[in-house]
């Protein structure tokens, strides 16, 4: 779909939600969905995502925005689900290329910018502060404490990012080994590496204290601020998981940076202020760490051609292939 069709769309199904058709609508990013900003004349504006036609299902996204209610309800700092004018979360339009979309909408978050973005923390140019990840370990803590209260409730339709969903068959972002700069010699070090650490994550197990629902995307461009508040947005990835997992995802890519050593310790004290966070689950730290790596690997290799896969490409492979000869050493070793 072209950025003229989204934004036809998403002006045709305007009024499901008592807006005028010619409300102003601002194209934000495309990556998985098409994002927009809305802007009616006298009310705050909203941010107003098109979903990839088959990319989720009607009961993945609804999944989605209900535990989204849920989470502010509780007083996590999420974004306000805006329903239609009939009180449907979830909003279904027909095209005129024939397709049935999905959109939703959520109330703009005025005034707040994202803390950063991937390619900043990875060339080390990211000014933040030790305490900003205290609040960044915190933020994830409060995340997984009120989803766990919340529970897997009925109906609820995510993926799993556990051992299969990472580095199995069905890599929920595809297979590392695809991407064709890589020589026999990486590929088959990267899927001996994989079968490894499914075996290590099998093994760190699924009870509640270290698995439950997670954000699966806690990156620096999915963290809004605004003044003192963080608020936590785009959980188009959300489903169950690690919860090592979040925090491995907001610590990789400043993993070049100067500071790392302060940001991580900073982010493990920040999520113990309000979580246990044992000394033994971080045994699993490193494989948690190249899991994730191992997934923007699979998601570039399908995505080529896109700035962000690129830059995965030539700056993260190298990075991920020195993590991956570490940990096969260290496999060896014991």
């Amino acid at each position: 779909m072209d950025q003229a069709l989204a934004v036809e769309t998403v002006r045709g199904a305007l009024g499901q939600y008592a807006l005028p058709e010619n409300t102003p609508i601002e194209f934000v990013k495309y990556r998985e969905n098409y994002v927009f900003r809305i802007r009616p004349e006298g009310r705050t504006s909203y941010a107003v995502r098109l979903h990839r036609a088959g990319y989720r299902s009607d009961s993945e996204v609804k999944s989605e925005l209900e535990f989204l209610r849920a989470l502010r309800a509780r007083g996590v700092d999420v974004p306000e689900v805006l329903p239609t004018a009939d009180g449907d979360l979830l909003c279904l339009t027909k095209g005129s290329d024939g397709i049935t979309y999905q959109i939703d909408a959520l109330v703009w978050a005025e005034g707040a910018a994202p803390l950063g973005d991937i390619v900043e923390a990875f060339e080390g140019t990211a000014r933040l502060s030790p305490e900003t990840f205290h609040e960044l370990g915190l933020l994830a803590a409060t995340l997984h404490n009120e989803a766990a209260a919340i529970g897997v409730v009925e109906g609820f339709d995510r993926q799993a990012w556990d051992d299969e969903g990472l580095v199995g068959e069905g890599a929920l972002w595809g297979d590392p080994c695809s991407i064709s700069e890589l020589s026999v010699q990486e590929v088959a070090l990267l899927n001996d590496v994989k079968v490894a650490l499914k075996h290590e994550l099998a093994s760190f197990g699924r009870s509640a204290d270290r698995y439950g629902v997670i954000h699966a995307d806690f990156t620096p461009e999915n963290i809004l601020v605004r003044g003192e508040e963080c608020i936590l947005i785009d959980f188009d990835d959300f489903g169950e998981g690690w919860h090592l997992f979040d925090l491995a995802t907001l610590m990789f890519f400043y993993l070049p940076h100067p500071d790392y050593r302060e940001y991580q310790r900073s982010a493990f004290e920040g999520y113990r202020s309000a979580r246990p966070l044992p000394e033994e689950h971080l045994k699993t730290w490193d494989a948690m760490l190249l899991a994730r790596a191992l997934t923007y690997m699979g998601w570039a290799s399908t995505r080529r051609g896109d700035d962000a896969a690129e830059f995965v490409v030539s700056h993260v492979v190298p990075l991920v292939l020195d993590m991956a000869r570490n940990y096969s050493r260290l496999s060896a070793a014991h």
